[in-house]
């Protein structure tokens, strides 16, 4: 679910850092402007492969209110939140929210923890995935396999297949590129 949240609306909705981003405020959130993205979301799943795809840009802050509009919508209660920051060549850092509240697990698992993370979105015919560079659990780096550990934790939580930090996911058929830029999603359909 963690994955599904994040990887997917950040790869088919439309979807560098060293030590410093651990501990950074993540930007605001307007979900005001959820709407436009949402629509076009819509538009991109049933759209038609295209011989002559065209550009679609989104800002930012678009993204990051769309993320927000559907962690709402999915009721997710261990996925607080996400916020996600562009740049140029693909590259993205995110804050991630996680509450495991209420929640049987490991006694060595804070409650309520915030991850950190870099890297580059990668996306080749039909797919789309999050290659992560940088990974810090507040402020302290944290090994990839920590990440596949609190993805399988979160499956069980929620009953749904576990998937891996390398897992590729499926785009839908007319999203033909995805380009990020300084604070913009660029999605070719």
């Amino acid at each position: 679910m963690i994955k599904r949240l994040i990887v997917l609306p950040l790869a088919f909705s439309a979807v560098a850092a060293a030590s410093h981003i651990a501990g950074q405020t993540p930007p605001t959130v307007d979900k005001s402007l959820a709407p436009r993205l949402a629509a076009a979301v819509e538009r991109i799943e049933k759209a038609p492969v295209s011989a002559k795809p065209r550009p679609h840009e989104f800002s930012e802050a678009e993204l990051n209110a769309y993320l927000a509009w559907r962690l709402e919508q999915s009721k997710e209660d261990l996925l607080r939140d996400v916020r996600l920051k562009l740049y140029p060549d693909n590259r993205v850092e995110g804050w991630i929210d996680l509450d495991f509240r209420g929640r049987d697990i490991p006694p060595w698992i804070k409650e309520r923890i915030n991850l950190y993370f870099e890297g580059t979105l990668e996306v080749q015919p039909g797919q789309a995935r999050f290659a992560f560079h940088k990974l810090f659990l507040e402020k302290e780096p944290m090994p990839m396999m920590m990440l596949d550990m609190i993805i399988y934790l979160a499956s069980q939580m929620g009953k749904t297949d576990a998937q891996g930090v390398e897992d590729w996911q499926t785009l839908p058929a007319a999203v033909q590129d995805i380009r990020t830029g300084q604070a913009r999603l660029t999605v070719w359909y």
